[in-house]
Parts: structure tokens; C-alpha cells; sequence
């Protein structure tokens, strides 16, 4: 009981604290939907589509193959060096980022929504630099709260009155931009040691940057189709069917968050030093399995009159398009656990990477095709084709693998037997 009880408050806290954080921008969603018109409503949908790509890219992989690491050592001094490690890293990728972001957003952002476009882009990439990752590896979900979460809520919450006096849209990403970095600045300056940083000059940052080739590039292939519906389907969609699909795509990432919250709070765990490893991959399957049937059922039936309450009705969503969305929410709810919980602990990255590939190149060109004629719904529909090839590909590396995988999960408790039977004897 007391376990259960343990289990339920690490997921609380480790799944509730980033959701807050990730939920704080969608506070003025609502106003700007109505407000700014669907010029502007698609103008954000792109730079935070083209930004969520770039977060990935920032990441660096760190995200996938980082709790493990740091989890898997209990030396304060070489965590804070991982954590130099990753932060250098990914503040090369930010800086290579932000030109190109600001390429797209003159393409994409159209007349008068450049500066709306490439802040919002930034602000989505800023998360690519966030310590959450750490703190979750490390255990400690209050950091979370204080450098994560109150620093997004704050300054969105703080640009809403001068927002909603001016109607300047301009104000919304600029927040979210400043409260992520800030929150980075304070916690890195807290919990880091100027000698973690030593000999972290240019070639030392490029070749650890080459040896997260495998985890980025993995991170990356998914994020061609779980980030850049937004893109495709504006490149092959009416406008009107582009601001209908955006509606439940927001609905979507709000969902993804909770996807992505229950998936951190479980990855340290399931790669801790001491515990049984095969019981808590399968309790992640069991997990993500549940909440995947939850989000389709979620989105099947309140999907639209969701969309319109928050959006209205010119920008609602259709059934058919959030019926889509629910069953790739369960996909991916699934593939999180096969994928972070179960293959990449057991070493099979490569498996991961081929998955997220597969499902690229699938599930792209669908929704490509798809809403040419279905317009929103195809776009929908594609990314579900996508997910599930991942899935299919996973499930499938998870049968070929079963052996190792197993025996790597057994291994910390059979090295904890033999520990005791030699205390004992």
C-alpha cells in the first residue's frame, strides 16, 4: 500500500508540475482565437509547429537518453557535469536554430504576423533548453515547480492585462519566450558550479554534440510527424480547413503534455539503480496503455464541443478530425513506454530510431495526400497512419529483442540476490 501510495504521489508530482508549466501558454488561446482572427490564429499554429520541431532539435536527445544517465549514478559532481554537458550542448543548437526559424517565419507567417510567427517559433524552441528533464532524473520535482513551471505562469499571467488593454497578439509569445528562458538562467546559476563548465570550449561542445547523434536523431525522425502536421497540412489544405484542423491539433498537444508528463515521471524510475525492472516496464505499458484509451474516448466524444467552447464556432473541429487525433493520442501514448521505457534502457536505441523513421515516412506523405481531399480530418487521419506504424515497428523490435530485454531488466535484481546470499553467508 505504501508503494502504491509512493507511486501515486511521484506521478503527481512528476506528472502535474510540467502540465501546469506546458498548460500555462494556452491561458489566452481562448481571447486570441476570437480576437486575432485566422490570419493570426494559423500565423501561431505555424511558429509554434516550426517551433516544437526546433525544441526537439535543441534537445539534443537529452530528453530520451539523459535520465538514464544521471539516474544511473549517484555522484553528485559528475550529475552536475552531465547536466553542464547537456546545457552547453544545447545552447550551440538554440543559437544555430533562430536564424533558420526566423527564414521560416517570413515564409509562413505572412503579412504583417513575421515578429508574431518567429517569437512564438522561439518561445516553442526556448523548451528545448529547460532543466525539467534533470530534475526528474534526479528526483526532485520542487525544482521543477520554482524554475519550470512559476516562471511560464508568471509571465503569462503578467502580459494578460496590457494584452488584453492593447490587443497586442505580439505580447503572448514574448511572454512565454521570457518566462522559459529566465527559468533556465535562475536554475542554472543556482545548481551549477563554474568547474562543471571547465574545458567546455567549441571542439569539446561539437564532439559531445556528435555523440548524441543517435539519441537526437531518434527524438528528431519522431518529431517529423508529431510536430509538423500544422506544416504539411497548411501545405496542402484550404485556409478554413487549416484553422478547423489547428483547433484539435491545441487540443492534441494539451494531451500530448499529459502523455509526456506520465512518461517522465516513470522513465527515472523504471532506470533506477535498485528496483525491479521488468515489474515497472510492464506497470508503463499498463499506464500508457490506459491513458491512450482514455484520450480516444476524451477526444471522440467532447473533441467538438470542446474546440468550439474554447475556439468558437467558426473554428470548431469536426468528429471525424478529433476521432483521428484520439487514435494517435493512443499511439503515442503507447510507443512513449515501448519506446523510453523498455527499449532504450535495454540499449536498443537503434530499434527507436528505425521506428520514428518508418513512421515518417508513412505517416508524411499521408497526411499530405489525405488532406488534399479530406482537408483537416485527412491531415488527422495521416498522423494516425504514422503512429501506428511506430507502434507496429516497436511492438515488433519488442518481440526480436524479448530475450535481452528481459535479461537486462532481471540483471539489478540478480546482482541484489547474489549481494545478499553473500552478506548472508
Amino acid at each position: 500500500m505504501s508503494n502504491s501510495r509512493d507511486m501515486a504521489k511521484r506521478i503527481s508530482a512528476f506528472a502535474g508540475l510540467p502540465l501546469l508549466s506546458s498548460l500555462a501558454p494556452f491561458l489566452l488561446l481562448p481571447y486570441i482565437a476570437r480576437v486575432g482572427g485566422e490570419g493570426t490564429w494559423n500565423a501561431l499554429a505555424v511558429g509554434q509547429a516550426v517551433g516544437s520541431l526546433a525544441a526537439i532539435l535543441v534537445g539534443l536527445g537529452w530528453t530520451l537518453s539523459g535520465p538514464a544517465r544521471v539516474a544511473g549514478t549517484s555522484d553528485p559532481e559528475l550529475r552536475r557535469r552531465l547536466y553542464a554537458i547537456s546545457l552547453m550542448t544545447r545552447l550551440v543548437a538554440f543559437s544555430l536554430c533562430l536564424p533558420v526559424l526566423a527564414g521560416i517565419a517570413a515564409l509562413y507567417g505572412g503579412a504583417g504576423n513575421f515578429w508574431v510567427t518567429f517569437l512564438m517559433a522561439g518561445a516553442q524552441a526556448a523548451a528545448g533548453l529547460s532543466p525539467a528533464w534533470y530534475c526528474i532524473a534526479t528526483g526532485e520535482p520542487g525544482k521543477i515547480a520554482r524554475y519550470d513551471v512559476l516562471p511560464r505562469i508568471i509571465s503569462t499571467v503578467a502580459c494578460i492585462p496590457v494584452l488584453l488593454a492593447t490587443g497586442l497578439i505580439i505580447l503572448y509569445p514574448a511572454a512565454i519566450l521570457a518566462g522559459g528562458l529566465l527559468g533556465t538562467f535562475f536554475f542554472t546559476r543556482r545548481y551549477s558550479k563554474r568547474h562543471d563548465y571547465a574545458q567546455l570550449h567549441a571542439l569539446p561542445v561539437l564532439k559531445e554534440i556528435w555523440a548524441l547523434r543517435a539519441a537526437s536523431g531518434t527524438t528528431m525522425a519522431a518529431a517529423a510527424y508529431s510536430a509538423t502536421p500544422v506544416l504539411v497540412v497548411a501545405a496542402a489544405a484550404l485556409p478554413s480547413g487549416l484553422s478547423v484542423f489547428v483547433s484539435a491539433e491545441k487540443l492534441f498537444r494539451i494531451g500530448l503534455m499529459a502523455v509526456g508528463a506520465l512518461g517522465s515521471s516513470l522513465q527515472g524510475w523504471v532506470a533506477e539503480i535498485d528496483g525491479d525492472h521488468l515489474k515497472r516496464r510492464k506497470f508503463s505499458l499498463l499506464s500508457h496503455t490506459v491513458l491512450g484509451l482514455a484520450g480516444l474516448a476524451g477526444f471522440t466524444l467532447l473533441g467538438p464541443w470542446v474546440t468550439q467552447l474554447l475556439f468558437g464556432q467558426p473554428l470548431a473541429a469536426d468528429g471525424a478530425t478529433c476521432f483521428w487525433f484520439g487514435l494517435a493520442f493512443l499511439f503515442v501514448s503507447i510507443n512513449t513506454s515501448t519506446g523510453s521505457h523498455w527499449l532504450v534502457p535495454a540499449g536498443r536505441i537503434r530499434a527507436v530510431f528505425w521506428s520514428t523513421v518508418a513512421g515518417a515516412a508513412i505517416g508524411l506523405p499521408a497526411m499530405l495526400f489525405l488532406s488534399t481531399f479530406m482537408q483537416g480530418a485527412g491531415g488527422a487521419l495521416g498522423l494516425a497512419i504514422g503512429e501506428f506504424v511506430v507502434c507496429a515497428v516497436q511492438c515488433v523490435a519488442l518481440v526480436y529483442f524479448s530475450r535481452s530485454i528481459r535479461r537486462n531488466a532481471a540483471a539489478p535484481a540478480a546482482r541484489r540476490e547474489s549481494a545478499k546470499s553473500e552478506s548472508d553467508s
